[in-house]
This record gives structure tokens, sequence and C-alpha cells, in this order.
């Protein structure tokens, strides 16, 4: 698929998507994409450039990842909600900063669609995955603490489907249903050699504290309940990082605040980091 397929499919804001196309034309273009992502470390080359570069690059890196995502069977309403991940970043880029291009950890984050490992189906973003517990025995230090009994049920390194959730992701009930069944079918069907034992999340919005003090009527809430919550710790970086832009010990109040944020506010205890599963 051609860049401006591509940018046709992101729907980007005018203002982005100009300034990404002045960037195609520049004459060493063709080389900062070849070397994007290049070693095997994730301190690739494209994390040293402008962030309008980094935006470029990955777009026209998405016009050569089309025919890989189709050889592995992606559907193209599959392929364009993964691919759309990119203008999403960078829309809420230039919200925070009147600026077009995409910040160095989303840099780093498309490395999943660079690898063809992430889809998205539906409400929620899916890759494969291995089993990993985050805790003193995989990290070197401690964190999270799991029981002996969760991991022999579960071993490290079992095959499980990594579920992520995007900003602004339609949480309602019937949405995520749709979207677990869709994702465990092409799951199936892209992977007919896996045995895939669980969905696995790792996410603030999962902290139990935090949910106990949301309504019954709260999506997040009633997302929640599809996992079993295997471990948590009250390390809220994650959730105000989410919540308001930046990693704030205690999150501050702001004018026009949402629930979410009026609730962080006011009982910055209440919210943490878990990890829950979804068996199949």
């Amino acid at each position: 698929m051609k860049q401006n397929e591509i940018l046709e499919m992101l729907s980007l804001s005018p203002k982005t998507e100009s300034a990404v196309k002045t960037v195609f034309t520049k004459k060493n273009f063709d080389e900062i994409i070849k070397t994007a992502y290049l070693g095997e470390t994730l301190d690739y080359p494209l994390l040293r450039r402008k962030p309008l570069t980094r935006l470029a690059a990955v777009i026209a890196l998405l016009s050569k990842k089309y025919e890989d995502y189709k050889s592995l069977g992606a559907s193209e309403e599959i392929i364009a909600e993964t691919f759309r991940d990119v203008a999403l970043r960078a829309n809420l880029y230039y919200e925070r900063t009147g600026k077009p291009g995409i910040s160095k950890e989303d840099t780093l984050w498309f490395r999943h669609i660079i690898h063809s490992e992430i889809f998205k189906i539906g409400a929620l973003q899916f890759q494969p995955f291995e089993m990993i517990y985050l805790d003193e025995e995989f990290l070197g230090e401690p964190y999270m603490n799991f029981s002996k009994t969760q991991k022999e049920k579960l071993p490290s390194g079992a095959q499980v489907i990594n579920c992520h959730i995007q900003h602004g992701a339609d949480l309602s009930t019937e949405a995520v249903k749709e979207s677990f069944i869709r994702a465990q079918a092409f799951f199936g069907e892209v992977y007919p050699n896996i045995e895939f034992k669980a969905f696995l999340c790792y996410s603030w919005l999962l902290y139990p504290e935090m949910i106990n003090l949301l309504p019954k009527s709260s999506k997040i809430k009633a997302f929640a309940k599809n996992f079993e919550i295997i471990s948590k710790i009250q390390d809220s970086e994650q959730a105000f990082e989410n919540l308001f832009g930046k990693a704030y010990k205690r999150p501050p109040k702001i004018k026009n605040a949402t629930n979410l944020q009026k609730l962080a506010a006011e009982n910055p205890k209440a919210f943490g980091f878990a990890c829950g599963i979804k068996y199949l």
C-alpha cells in the first residue's frame, strides 16, 4: 500500500498530515526508514529523531507492513483499526504539545506494529505473548507477588493473548464481549499451532481499590469483571500518567475534570496497578 493511501486510512488532522508529507520528500528519508527500528535492543535509531520525523517514518513503514498483516490473515478492518493507533497517538501528541509528531514512548510502542504482533479487534488490542510474572524472580527486584499455585496453574512462558486498552476505548459490556470472542477466533485461525491458555492484562484499570469506588454503572468496573485479579500493587504511575499526562506523586485538581480524574485527586491511594487473567 502506498504512503498516501496509508495517510488516507489513518485520517490524521489536516495540519499533521501536511507536515508528514513534507518529511516524505526529504532526501535522506529512505535511509531513515531503513534504519528506524534496527538493532537487538530497544535503543532504536528512530528514537533519536525529531518527533515529526518519528511519525513520518512510522507511517512510511506502515505501507510496508500492510502486506505482512495481510499475509497473516488480518482483514482490511483489523489492519485499518490496528494502524489507526498511530493517528490516535499522533493526535493526542498534538493536543499536548501543539506540534505534529509522536513521543519517544509511542515510537517505542509502535515496534509491536513493525513486528506485526499486535491487532486491534473490536474494542481492544491483542498480541500473542508468553506469560510473564512481574515479580522479583523475573525483574530481579521486588515488585508484584504471585502465589505458587497461580504459577503452577499458568506457568511462566505459557502462551497467552496480551490485552491492551487504548485511550478512549469503548468499554461497554457488549463491545468488550464481542472483542474477546472475535480475538479468540482470530488467534485460533492465525496461529493454529499455538494453544493459548488465557487473556492477560496488566493495567491500572484493574486495580481493585479503585474499582470498588466506581459506581455500579461504570464501564471500567464492568470491564474489570472479565478478569481474575492475580496480583496488585499500589503503583499509581500508569494511572496518573493516563489521567493527567504526567507522573505525579499526588494528582492535581484540574478544571473540567472527569469523574475519574476527580476520584484520583480525592483518593490518590486508591489507584494502582494490577494483573488480570481471563482463562480460555
